[in-house]
């Protein structure tokens, strides 16, 4: 009987709460999917630059690396797999 009390009482409270809650996810899912995008797009970037050479600097591997860690981290897909292993052939300059 005390929570249908409570219930009756802050409805008002309760609904605000649950919807601020609900638009809380919701923007962090955005926030997570526009994140993996940019993670993705920099990997990509990368690899149109140095794939007609087979040629890579330290620096952008590097960057590639840390972007690949924290992509999969969000839970990336694995397409971007494959290029990583290309990147393994490729030559590091300076």
């Amino acid at each position: 009987m005390e929570v249908i009390n409570f219930i009756k009482e802050y409805w008002v409270l309760i609904t605000f709460f649950v919807g601020e809650l609900g638009v809380l996810f919701v923007f962090a899912k955005s926030i997570l999917k526009g994140t993996k995008c940019s993670l993705r797009n920099d990997m990509l970037d990368i690899w149109d630059k140095c794939k007609e050479t087979n040629q890579i600097t330290k620096y952008q591997l590097q960057a590639f690396n840390y972007s690949y860690d924290l992509y999969k981290k969000l839970k990336g897909n694995s397409f971007i797999d494959e290029i990583k292993e290309r990147l393994k052939d490729f030559e590091i300059v300076e």
